[in-house]
């Protein structure tokens, strides 16, 4: 047995799920991180036709939801057992406490970095997800914003080099149509440019531009 495992079932609690069970919904306020001992589990976003996106599935040994457990952030994604599976959970204060306590400063904060770079890749999953181009688009300058942004009198500027090209590449649309979306928000009073740079005006009504609303707070911006 791992050390993983040994920690996981000395301190936490079992929990057993049957198949196609719903173990984390959406942003669900779940206080837990989960250690898998038997089964596989899906992790799924759903875009507003209703089709399933499959990020991940969880085997033996996998922890989660590890982005949420260093980074605080709840993603809206659904964990759901692929089989009848065997859990084992504790809180979130707990499981932390204890890798801080049996770490160094340094291994902590490469973990913590870990769990940053996989929330990027994963929130890209869920960029993509998106079919209308200008809803994309708006995701992307969120999460740069939430990334790279700096609040100035102005609004936040994304301070770093990101061209309608590099943005257009990233989510899988043509630099024309970067370019006509973001012409459309710029009329819209929505983003502006200085000095090479993108300009979010009002980064509150920006994110109103969802069929389906989204937090801000999944990128730290409020």
């Amino acid at each position: 047995m791992s050390e993983l495992a040994k920690f996981f079932t000395a301190t936490g609690r079992s929990s057993r799920y049957h198949k196609n069970e719903i173990i984390i919904r959406g942003d669900d306020e779940n206080p837990d991180i989960f250690y898998v001992a038997e089964g596989f589990i899906k992790v799924y976003s759903i875009n507003d036709d209703g089709e399933e996106y499959v990020h991940i599935i969880y085997g033996v040994g996998d922890v989660f939801p590890l982005i949420w457990a260093f980074k605080d952030r709840r993603r809206r994604v659904f964990y759901e057992s692929l089989s009848a599976s065997v859990l084992w959970r504790m809180p979130r204060t707990e499981f932390l406490e204890y890798v801080k306590a049996n770490s160094s400063p340094v291994i902590y904060g490469l973990l913590a970095q870990m769990a940053e770079q996989f929330n990027v890749y994963a929130d890209r999953l869920d960029n993509l997800q998106y079919r209308d181009a200008s809803e994309r688009v708006v995701y992307r300058l969120l999460f740069l914003a939430g990334r790279f942004g700096q609040k100035t009198k102005d609004g936040v500027v994304i301070d770093a080099p990101i061209t309608h090209k590099l943005l257009a590449q990233s989510i899988n649309l043509t630099r024309e149509s970067v370019s006509r979306e973001i012409e459309q928000l710029t009329k819209a009073g929505l983003v502006d440019t200085q000095d090479g740079h993108i300009v979010i005006k009002d980064i509150n009504k920006l994110s109103e531009s969802f069929s389906e609303p989204v937090s801000l707070n999944l990128w730290d911006l409020q």
